[in-house]
């Protein structure tokens, strides 16, 4: 299998170019060294950054905690439940005494201790159907939190190499600026000496502000990719950072990748997203049978049991049958025991269409994530073709880049030494060298993209794990 690097030497005799392609080959003299408040953040701790404080990996850890306890609360539909109930009263004025038969006018102070238990032993499997739903959503939580997190990392990922490839473009212009400065002194002693006009040295000083002007627009640039970061990774903005980008030199990657068909068929096995829209279809299927229970009779298992106390609680005298004996308060609650069991039966007839609406509405709903699932893998299949068809145009840009970069060199040296030897005009000079920095800046755009575009495939077919590193080699299939 034929591999493209993305470091291609074009030319050993321009320092200007073998700058561009020694990145990270001289970190000390190319880049400014932080100042010592400064945090460093390196790819892999940009990554766990990330996937600690994302708000949306939070939110879907969230979800997947509620989904979970909707299964615990499922499953307890299974088991019966169980009441305990106690109440102390006081009757004032005329009313009813159950222990004489008649009414009194005296104050009656009452306790009663219950307790009421039942459970559900036929309802239509309306539980079996909830429960089972309730576990094919908390499954797809739990897969969406896992996409989550794969998506963030993509992210990182992404605004990473954007990072790299931003500050190759400072280091061009700055190399840029340098021999624009050189160029100025040059021509400035062509001038004295009489052999260049003055216009050739103002010339030069606009060549070397719009250098300046580059480079600046080149550092905003930057700024603006590290701001992502810090917003992606929800650092705080009022610290300083110094993102440690991976050291890209010598990587490779296949030019000849898996064909399109095949790698569709990998992103319908792989992707997670689709696996979260199959989930939540089966339990839109399972709402439909747990509306569905409703037509079905009902049949409930209860008991109760407890006892009593009154400060009027009496019994007859045994001696003296006109007579009553006040029992005890522990007496009382012992000899007022008593308890019994029940079967409920419900068999509906009519709810005025209530059954048969929920039904409906179940089954828009199951047909609505059935569209949802079709949806998906026809997206998917376009994100996996829309990226391999980016990655094959990112290697034919990358070997075009790298062939206009050496006619560019050559140009460049051919209109300098002409203008050194007065066979050629400062304008003539001028566009050699803006072709140059042109082609350097887009050599350097067309190897980064094609860095993205190959992990970009890797995200769409599924192989991007949160724990390969920047430069890891993709999963198999």
């Amino acid at each position: 299998m034929r591999r493209l690097p993305l470091f291609r030497p074009v030319s050993t005799g321009l320092s200007l170019f073998a700058v561009l392609l020694a990145f990270g080959a001289a970190p000390a003299t190319a880049q400014m060294q932080p100042p010592q408040d400064t945090t460093q953040v390196t790819f892999d701790e940009a990554v766990r950054t990330a996937l600690d404080q994302n708000t949306n990996i939070k939110r879907a850890q969230a979800q997947a905690r509620q989904s979970n306890v909707q299964v615990r609360s499922e499953w307890m539909d299974f088991a019966p439940n169980l009441s305990l109930n106690t109440d102390v009263s006081r009757r004032v004025g005329r009313n009813f005494s159950q222990v004489t038969g008649g009414f009194t006018t005296q104050s009656t102070d009452r306790f009663n201790l219950s307790g009421q238990s039942s459970i559900t032993l036929f309802n239509g499997f309306e539980n079996i159907s909830s429960l089972r739903e309730a576990r094919e959503q908390a499954g797809a939580d739990q897969t969406n939190l896992k996409r989550t997190r794969r998506e963030v990392v993509f992210n990182v990922m992404d605004q990473f190499i954007s990072l790299v490839e931003s500050r190759e473009i400072v280091r061009v212009r700055r190399e840029q600026v340098t021999a624009q400065r050189q160029r100025l002194r040059q021509i400035e002693q062509f001038v004295e000496a009489g052999s260049r006009p003055e216009s050739d040295l103002f010339t030069a000083e606009a060549d070397l502000a719009d250098a300046e002007q580059q480079l600046l627009q080149g550092k905003r640039e930057r700024e603006v990719t590290q701001t992502r970061l810090i917003q992606t990774l929800q650092l705080n903005p009022r610290e300083a950072y110094d993102f440690r980008v991976p050291d890209l030199e010598g990587a490779t990657l296949d030019s000849s990748r898996q064909e399109l068909p095949a790698l569709i068929d990998e992103a319908f096995q792989k992707r997670l997203d689709l696996r979260v829209a199959e989930a939540e279809r089966r339990a839109a299927e399972q709402g439909v049978r747990s509306a569905r229970s409703a037509y079905y009779p009902s049949l409930s298992l209860g008991g109760n049991y407890g006892t009593d106390w009154s400060s009027r609680g009496r019994l007859p005298d045994p001696n003296n049958p006109n007579e009553f004996i006040t029992q005890s308060f522990s007496s009382q609650l012992e000899n007022n025991r008593g308890g019994g069991i029940s079967l409920s039966l419900s068999i509906p007839i009519f709810d005025r269409l209530q059954r048969s609406n929920q039904v409906e509405q179940a089954q828009v709903q199951a047909q609505d994530a059935e569209y949802a699932l079709q949806d998906q893998r026809q997206e998917i299949a376009l994100q996996v073709r829309q990226s391999y068809l980016d990655y094959r145009n990112a290697v034919q840009q990358l070997e075009a880049a790298n062939k206009r970069l050496r006619a560019a060199e050559r140009a460049r040296t051919a209109a300098q030494e002409r203008y050194e030897l007065g066979s050629a005009d400062i304008v003539e000079l001028q566009n050699a060298i803006r072709d140059y920095v042109d082609a350097a800046s887009q050599q350097v755009r067309a190897r980064y993209e094609l860095f993205f575009q190959q992990k970009r495939i890797d995200y769409n077919v599924g192989r991007l794990s949160p724990s390969a590193p920047l430069l890891g080699a993709p999963a198999k299939p």
